[in-house]
């Protein structure tokens, strides 16, 4: 079948029809629209993104995907533009957030969209909707008694027409004839005018609607409400999000775009990785460096911070002690235990090239739970004391420590995906004879 704008000729109306030509361009616009393509958001699926096929970026403006990571019981939803890696394996990722946050923000402006102050406001449109389709249905009527007034006319003439007179009756007989066409016409014009008019409400309804505006909120997070409901409210009212990440900090600019074109600029906060992320990091370093210049020690430092106002990067309420100890490490102050490491026992105590993983964490300016991680890994290499309390002690001489130093640097991921250009080697059957290997394809 062609495309409608490769047809010649276009003749609607003229020949039975199981649905209206309106309702077929509206079943060809909503069949493109489920497309799954880069320029459509495609059909709503039951994920916990809210904005799966909404999200735009607002750096390059291309459509963000969504990846869903497992964290314990729950799955989290994640935004993410990595076009170019994804498609041609090269550069890097454009930028990517966790989903939670834009969804909250989005869920508020729309649930704001549709309070009953909004939703009073709409009902006054829908009013004066109404009164306009009603003087257009006066202007209907005239036009279709004036043309009942013709065909009658034109039957008349026809009538009081002397037989005789042929060529006269011939004319009056097409007069007629054509005014019975416009009559005609005119009615099938008003029909599909009466098929299009949206259907009033009631005084009951509209009632019943008000009434159920203040439960809206409590509907939206009801158990019986999926996920799918609410991304089809969503795409009722809103066209696109664009997200972008200021930086690399926490801030994220949100711009909606409502159906009808209308755009709400807007702001909301992400969890990010790590203290120096935060737009408020400056701040933060120079107030721990005033408080550890008046004698606070760690322990202190974050109840101060706290009480000020300092926010942390993700997870808690509070920034951690550990967090503000290694921070105090980085800015060259002494540990601020007050706890003195115990003896080892003899033949236990760190040897040549070997350290506590306390200290080599801080010899490379790293948090000790990670360089642990590590070690669990197999990327560092140490024993245990056998006597409690069991302290790890790491081996590492200068040529692992510039290899530590140089993991470090890496991003996170380096030493656990597959490049497009590594090799595969090929692998062989019994016989001694190279086996087929297939592309294995990173998923970025």
């Amino acid at each position: 079948m062609r495309a409608e704008a490769e047809w010649l000729v276009l003749l609607p109306g003229r020949l039975p029809a199981y649905i209206s030509v309106e309702q077929y361009h509206a079943n060809l616009a909503r069949l493109a629209a489920n497309t799954a393509r880069a320029e459509t958001p495609g059909v709503a699926r039951a994920g916990s993104a809210l904005l799966s096929g909404l999200a735009r970026c607002g750096r390059c403006g291309r459509r963000m995907t969504v990846r869903y990571h497992l964290r314990g019981q729950t799955t989290q939803p994640e935004y993410v533009c990595a076009r170019q890696v994804t498609d041609y394996g090269a550069g890097q990722r454009c930028q990517a957030l966790a989903g939670a946050c834009v969804d909250a923000l989005v869920t508020e402006q729309v649930l704001a969209a549709l309070a009953p102050a909004a939703l009073e406001v709409s009902l006054h449109a829908a009013q004066q909707v109404q009164a306009e389709r009603a003087e257009l249905e006066g202007v209907w009527q005239q036009r279709l008694e004036r043309a009942a007034i013709a065909a009658d006319r034109a039957r008349r003439c026809y009538r009081l027409a002397e037989p005789e007179n042929r060529l006269v009756t011939r004319q009056l007989e097409a007069d007629w004839e054509a005014a019975l066409a416009d009559q005609q016409r005119l009615r099938e014009d008003y029909d599909r005018f009466c098929r299009t008019r949206p259907r009033a409400l009631t005084p009951a309804q509209q009632q019943a609607i008000a009434a159920l505006a203040g439960d809206i909120p409590a509907l939206w997070a009801a158990p019986t409400t999926t996920d799918l409901d609410r991304k089809q409210l969503i795409r009722a009212l809103v066209e696109q999000v664009t997200i972008t990440i200021q930086g690399r900090s926490e801030r994220v600019a949100v711009t909606i775009t409502w159906a009808g074109g209308h755009t709400t600029h807007s702001q909301t906060v992400r969890p990010v990785a790590r203290l120096d992320q935060l737009s408020s990091y400056p701040q933060l370093l120079r107030r721990v460096r005033e408080l550890a210049e008046d004698g606070h020690r760690a322990h202190a430092i974050t109840r101060r911070l706290h009480a000020e106002g300092f926010r942390p990067a993700k997870g808690r309420d509070r920034i951690g002690v550990t967090a503000i100890s290694q921070l105090l490490r980085e800015l060259g102050y002494p540990p601020t235990s007050n706890r003195a490491r115990p003896t080892p026992p003899p033949g236990q105590a760190p040897g040549p090239d070997e350290w506590w993983l306390d200290d080599l964490a801080t010899e490379l300016g790293m948090p000790p739970i990670t360089l642990h991680s590590w070690l669990r890994r197999g990327w560092a290499h140490g024993r245990k004391e056998t006597t409690p309390p069991h302290r790890w002690i790491l081996h590492a001489d200068q040529h692992e420590l510039a290899e530590l130093r140089q993991r470090r640097t890496r991003p996170p991921g380096w030493y656990t995906r597959r490049r497009w250009a590594d090799p595969i080697p090929p692998t062989r059957n019994d016989q001694g004879q190279a086996a087929s290997s297939h592309l294995s394809v990173h998923r970025g």
